[in-house]
């Protein structure tokens, strides 16, 4: 496994509360440096895939927020991560079922249910609060990407998101092929699946865009193998601490009684951890 060397971000220390590298852009992030990925953007602060979730993501100085998008009955791409409005918001129902203007009528449930006041985001204001300060991934997107694409296009924010998918390389190559090199593009990639090893150097081989890929872990430790061929052909590595099933069996709790717990996603090779604990990884990486 790839030992990282000592982490400071950018020559400076991140300060709580203050977002420190404006401009950022995908191509920009050395690889010898961990990425700091927000989980639905720092839902434990606010209402998940909110405006007030990016923000309280950027005061924390996280690199990119991870954000969940869906498509409303007039073809407006919201922020949502579930098949249904029922847990997150106070509607009920396929988000698709509804105009954008009737799902006004609905607001945002916070972590624990309570409906807030805060109406469910469109995308477009979504990447319009992130713009110039927090690098932006799309996720639940593969089938909306010709329309992000275009969205991030005309903010001028195409070397600020991060599209991913859980496809094979032909398979992106068929649909997408005329968005290589436009866009970024990282593959989800499940090693406990059997060609799973065969899905990372196809792309390797055939697309040099590439920007890493994100590789679920399983529930144990049993399928994991050295990834350092990954990092060693200069793409990104991501791992999930979010949950145990993605992280064969580690996650970001471990870290509320083990504050060096995140240094098994780094021994593993990660330099994307996405975190549903911001302020406990940035501290690690600081103190590092």
């Amino acid at each position: 496994m790839i030992r990282m060397k000592r982490i400071l971000f950018f020559g400076c220390l991140v300060i709580p509360g203050l977002a420190f590298a404006q401009n950022l852009t995908l191509k920009d992030f050395p690889d010898e440096r961990v990425m700091v990925i927000a989980h639905r953007a720092n839902w434990r602060e606010a209402p998940e895939n909110s405006l007030w979730a990016i923000r309280k993501a950027i005061e924390k100085g996280v690199h990119m927020v991870e954000l969940d998008v869906a498509m409303t009955r007039d073809s407006v791409l919201i922020l949502l991560h579930d098949n249904t409005l029922d847990r997150a918001t106070t509607g009920k129902g396929a988000p698709g079922r509804f105009t954008y203007a009737e799902l006004q009528a609905f607001y945002l449930r916070d972590g624990l249910g309570v409906p807030t006041r805060m109406k469910i985001p469109t995308l477009k204001e979504a990447f319009e609060v992130s713009r110039g300060k927090v690098l932006v991934n799309v996720d639940r997107a593969y089938k909306y990407f010709d329309a992000i694409y275009h969205l991030a296009d005309s903010l001028k924010m195409t070397d600020q998101v991060l599209f991913k998918g859980s496809v094979s390389f032909p398979e992106f190559n068929g649909r997408y092929g005329h968005l290589k090199g436009k866009m970024v593009f990282m593959p989800v990639v499940d090693i406990t699946k059997a060609g799973a090893r065969q899905v990372i150097e196809e792309y390797l081989a055939q697309y040099a865009g590439v920007y890493g890929f994100e590789l679920i872990l399983g529930e144990n430790e049993s399928a994991l193998y050295d990834f350092s061929f990954i990092r060693k052909a200069g793409k990104k590595i991501w791992i999930n601490s979010i949950w145990p099933r993605l992280a064969a069996g580690h996650s970001d709790d471990e870290v509320l009684e083990d504050p060096d717990a995140y240094k098994w996603f780094i021994d593993q090779g990660a330099n994307m951890i996405q975190t549903d604990r911001p302020r406990e990884l940035l501290h690690y990486l600081q103190r590092e």
